[in-house]
């Protein structure tokens, strides 16, 4: 199964997400390394996943800005990708045998020039930028529109099922990010947005 645009599916914390991601084309599936977030991932839980997918990247997330913790994480879990939040992480990491997306929250940017500026230093060193919003901006759709014709873009924030072809159609957005969740009872999950999202994306 093929999709419209790039798909990250983060925060997954079960092989139930996992697996039904892969199996709809989804290419980035993200687990959270950060252990005092409740969607933390053990090493060895991770591993057992892994064996189960075929075909999408493996992202590690982490939040954190000491350099050591991301260097364990990077020397004892099998990831593709490391996902961080801290660009000044991005001189010593890039030098890694690691693809690395930058995380930034539109709402800690004074202007879109500033974020804009910010991209520019780091557009060597990423892979891709992850944007989310957790609070007013004065970065608007539009100011995202535009910077995604110079720098590959990944927009995390105001995707349903009724936005994210607005978002994709006719733009040079590099993709979209959703979430994953927690299951009923092992096995079993409630997909409806997720698969609401998934399936207006599919490839008529």
């Amino acid at each position: 199964m093929s999709l419209k645009t790039v798909v990250k599916v983060g925060n997954i914390t079960n092989l139930s997400d996992a697996r039904y991601c892969s199996g709809m084309g989804v290419q980035y599936l993200g687990f959270s390394l950060d252990k005092n977030s409740a969607s933390y991932i053990d090493e060895e839980t991770l591993q057992s996943i892994k064996e189960w997918v075929v075909g999408p990247d493996i992202v590690g997330e982490l939040t954190t800005s000491d350099p050591g913790l991301i260097g364990t994480a990077l020397a004892t879990y099998p990831i593709d990708c490391i996902e961080i939040t801290h660009p000044e992480l991005l001189s010593e990491l890039s030098g890694k045998a690691l693809r690395i997306i930058l995380r930034l929250d539109l709402s800690s940017f004074e202007s879109t020039q500033a974020l804009r500026e910010l991209m520019k230093y780091a557009q060597d060193k990423v892979s891709f930028f992850f944007l989310e919003q957790t609070a007013d901006t004065s970065v608007t759709d539009s100011d995202i529109l535009a910077l995604a014709q110079q720098f590959r873009i990944m927009v995390a924030y105001s995707i349903n099922k009724e936005s994210v072809n607005r978002w994709i159609k006719g733009s040079s957005i590099y993709g979209i990010a959703l979430h994953g969740g927690s299951e009923i009872k092992p096995g079993f999950k409630d997909y409806d947005e997720l698969a609401d999202i998934l399936e207006e994306l599919e490839v008529d």
